[in-house]
């Protein structure tokens, strides 16, 4: 299994869908996190105008998908224990980057509607070419 298709378990709660097909992890409740192997690549700060789409990973971080099916893995500073993929995201930045140590927020909608922030850490690339 290549690099991306072992990332991709960690999308994969029940009823989701991915860009890969992995029918065996259907129905399973559990993720796994899957760490860099070997190079990997990483930066402080990555361009919001360039993500296509953000999944959180329960307790683990958040995952950037870029339009070369690059994923930045952003694993938080403090606050991870907030993380719940059933949450809405809400990110202020005062630019056009997502950056280490920029402050996102999590909502839902019940009437208290904040749960918590994160101070996000450094993004850890993933991908096919790799």
């Amino acid at each position: 299994m290549n690099r991306l298709g072992l990332l991709l378990l960690l999308f994969l709660p029940a009823g989701c869908t991915s860009p890969v097909a992995v029918d065996s992890l259907i129905g399973q409740r559990e993720m796994i996190f899957v760490p860099p192997i070997e190079m990997y690549e990483t930066t402080n700060c990555i361009a919001l105008n360039q993500v296509r789409s953000t999944r959180v990973i329960d307790r683990i971080g958040i995952a950037y998908e870029m339009p070369d099916r690059k994923i930045w893995l952003n694993r938080p500073e403090w606050g991870a224990s907030v993380l719940k993929n059933d949450l809405v995201m809400v990110t202020q930045t005062g630019g056009n980057r997502l950056c280490a140590g920029d402050i996102v927020r999590f909502v839902d909608s019940s009437p208290a509607g904040y749960r918590g922030s994160i101070a996000l850490g450094p993004f850890i690339s993933y991908s096919d070419s790799q």
